[in-house]
């Protein structure tokens, strides 16, 4: 940590050499602290504006409903979103849902800055450790289309934008405390979660610069056995205003550790408060699937450590009153490991008879690989926003850029030669993804009620495999899209708006669809055709199995907005080609097995709503009803064509709904959120096995500000989740399945100087 304050203190000197030599002090006469003139993505939506729908969360309600728990469980609330926990406490590896899509099909961003990883598409959050407190304001939008920085959206888009900056200096203390009840052998209560957590605000320097930093250290001991994080976060950030140009310099990110917790439990374990909690790397049930016919527990040594430490250059530039440059450059890299038990794996799969001669009867034994990753991504966001008559266009490019190193070695077993290297790598490959995309976004609005909206974006994605070691498979190969968006919205009135829209859009397989290079050494293969005449296998590198998928989305919207409340409709019909749906079945690491289906829909009926029942009374509700369906899919099951067609899709519930009572005092704020998931299937035959049940889940919230303490400011915090106690699995993978926790409890004090 020592070394990023004086990295930061090295940037901070940099920084305030930067400047247009123009005073400030017409910027700053107004601010409270809103950074002047700043647009942190040109696609953020704005009510009866924007055709598409959308859902805000701000700092306010941030402030008030986050304690510890990372960014998915927050985001839960919001209309047709869900989320689980692989360690059952919203605290390590947690996955969000939107429409039913999973997160490798939601373009995800910080500051506009793209976060679904290049090669997976996956976001790990993990990574991102306390970052909602420096979160002002969260937008997430949905339907295809809705982000024109990243993988494009097909589910929606989620983008954070950070501005922790105060006009006042200022240091923030806050330290919570999570209590888990366990039930297995009478009721017994514990500390399960620490969180810790350090601000400073240097305020307004100078009419011109604004500092900030945190450091934070979040613990806790998950929910299923030896499923512990432990997370260290850091946000240090940097600002210069001069009267028509802004500068910001932003560093975070956080070393985690944990312990692997990926595979879920088969479903009659629910119901036992005991067996819920197990972290087995491997089971198999009986006939009957109501007890085990063999488990292994996890090995206490499987566990990872990684670090993600971002960098960002904002840039925005007021070149005259209508006309705007806005520029990113950020760089990140991903570096760490993961220990997974291997035990199964003979000589010849680590590949060790080639290279030590061992021969089979000396195989290794309680073999534990340390899988390693090292990551690098960087890139140039650059867009320029110009109002004209009527309207604005902008135009935008994507440059990314993203490369990786990826090998295996043997961390311990039993049984190896003295002459044993320990740095012998048994696979090992480098992977690369570029990403360039152009972009133009007009705006139009021919009267004061009535907006046009139209988009267009090319990109040129660009797969790479090389140097592997072993089999020397390598290839290059690129996908180009055009995916275009229009749309039209109508003020009906002072209080209602309508609004119509049409996207289209594609997206290719993620990097494992191809080719699982990680997973050579027990037989993954180059997903491609290939000629096997001669007794040889010639892969074609140029005709992939996995084809990209391909979405057409229409939305039809109704808004109205009163002074005692609000409510959205949305209607959304989602044609697809060629989606990219789960199987049932999962990796080796728990992550599912996706395949194309030719044909397949998704429709769906969203409504929000909010109303002040009394001065202090205020209910909100979200319902999203869905109907989400293969029209044409076909699998292959013992030499056997099975016809899908008609089947609900797995991972997709027919109904989401959310409901929110909140009391709101001049000094407290206390609230009672329901959830209610409906089930859904687990795989695409239907099979009630593989059935994720219905669940309902209550939490309660309340946060206090104290008075009469004297320059201080005080506020304390008390949450109950899962108030009923309900056992209940948030998610499945095929017939394995996460269990949430039981009845918890967390208690926090903050103190601002």
């Amino acid at each position: 940590m020592l070394r990023l304050l004086i990295r930061f203190t090295f940037m901070v000197v940099i920084f305030a050499s930067i400047g247009v030599g123009q005073d400030s002090t017409s910027i700053m006469r107004d601010s409270t602290y809103v950074l002047p003139f700043v647009t942190i993505n040109a696609m953020e939506a704005h009510r009866r504006e924007t055709p598409v729908t959308f859902s805000n969360l701000g700092r306010g309600q941030i402030r008030t409903q986050y304690s510890v728990q990372d960014i998915p469980i927050l985001l839960s609330e919001l209309p047709s979103m869900t989320a689980y926990s692989e360690n059952g406490n919203g605290i390590g590896y947690n996955y969000v849902t939107l429409r039913g899509f999973d997160q490798r099909r939601i373009s995800v961003m910080i500051n506009g800055v793209p976060q679904n990883d290049p090669e997976d598409h996956n976001v790990y959050w993990i990574d991102f450790p306390d970052l909602l407190s420096s979160v002002d304001g969260i937008q997430v939008q949905r339907g295809a289309g809705s982000a024109f920085y990243g993988p494009p959206a097909i589910g929606g888009s989620i983008n954070l934008v950070t501005n922790p900056f105060g006009r006042t200096p200022g240091i923030t203390f806050e330290a919570n405390v999570g209590l888990q009840e366990f039930h297995h052998d009478g009721t017994t209560l514990a500390i399960n979660t620490r969180k810790y957590s350090a601000s400073v605000n240097s305020g307004l320097v100078d009419q011109r610069y604004l500092m900030y930093g945190r450091l934070s250290r979040l613990l806790s001991e998950g929910y299923r056995e030896r499923s512990q994080v432990e997370m260290d976060s850091y946000f240090l950030g940097a600002v210069r205003i001069d009267n028509n140009f802004m500068t910001r310099l932003h560093l975070y990110g956080g070393p985690i550790s944990d312990g692997l917790v990926y595979n879920g439990l088969p479903a009659f374990v629910n119901s036992d408060p005991r067996l819920r909690r197990a972290n087995l790397a491997y089971w198999e049930t009986d006939s009957s699937n109501t007890t085990y016919a063999y488990a292994q527990p996890r090995r206490a040594q499987e566990i990872e450590n990684f670090s993600q430490p971002h960098y960002e250059l904002l840039n925005d530039w007021q070149v005259s009153p209508g006309t705007a440059i806005h520029s990113t450059l950020f760089y990140f890299t991903g570096d760490g490991f993961f220990d997974y038990d291997a035990s199964w794996a003979d000589s010849s799969l680590l590949r060790l008879g080639s290279a030590y001669n061992i021969p089979v009867s000396q195989n290794p034994t309680h073999a534990l690989v340390r899988a390693t990753v090292a990551n690098s991504q960087w890139g140039w966001l650059p867009r320029i926003e110009m109002e004209h008559p009527g309207g604005t266009l902008t135009l935008g490019v994507e440059l990314r850029f993203h490369r990786s190193l990826h090998w295996g070695k043997i961390q311990y077993a039993e049984g190896l030669p003295q002459d044993f290297d320990p740095d012998y790598r048994f696979y090992e490959y480098n992977g690369e993804k570029d990403i360039f995309s152009v972009f133009a976004h007009e705006v139009f609005r021919p009267t004061d009620d009535i907006t046009f909206l139209a988009d267009l974006q090319l990109v040129r994605n660009r797969y790479g495999i090389h140097n592997e070691k072993y089999l020397n498979n390598s290839f290059d190969l690129s996908y180009l899209f055009a995916n275009p968006r229009l749309g039209m919205n109508v003020n009906v009135s002072e209080r209602s708006n309508l609004y119509v829209s049409a996207a289209y859009t594609s997206r290719e397989p993620r990097l494992r669809n191809l080719y699982a290079a990680e997973d050579s050494y027990f037989g993954a293969t180059p997903q491609f055709r290939a000629d096997t005449s001669g007794g040889n296998v010639r892969y074609d590198f140029s005709d992939p199995f996995a084809s990209p998928e391909h979405l057409l989305d229409v939305e039809l919207g109704y808004g109205f907005h009163a002074d005692a409340g609000r409510v959205n409709v949305n209607l959304y019909w989602m044609e697809f080609t060629d989606e990219l749906v789960k199987n049932g079945q999962v990796d080796i690491f728990g992550q599912p097995v996706t395949g194309n289906a030719e044909r397949s829909r998704h429709v769906g009926l969203e409504i929000d709503w909010e109303i002040s029942l009394a001065h202090s009374l205020s209910f909100s509700q979200n319902v999203s009803l869905s109907r989400n369906r293969l029209i044409g899919y076909t699998v292959i099951e013992g030499g056997s064509a099975i016809s899908l067609d008609g089947n609900a899709i797995a991972g997709f519930p027919d109904i989401v709904a959310n409901t929110r009572f909140t009391y709101k005092a001049e000094l407290m704020t206390s609230s009672l959120l329901v959830k209610y998931v409906g089930p859904f299937y687990t795989d695409n035959f239907e099979n009630n096995q593989n059935r994720n049940n219905a669940y309902v889940v209550a939490n309660l919230e309340s946060l206090w500000h104290l008075t009469n303490v004297g320059t201080l400011g005080i506020s304390l915090r008390a949450e109950v989740r899962n108030v009923l106690n309900h056992l209940y699995t948030m998610n499945g993978e095929g017939n394995a399945f996460f269990p949430a926790a039981e009845r918890n409890y967390l208690f926090g004090l903050t103190v601002q100087m």
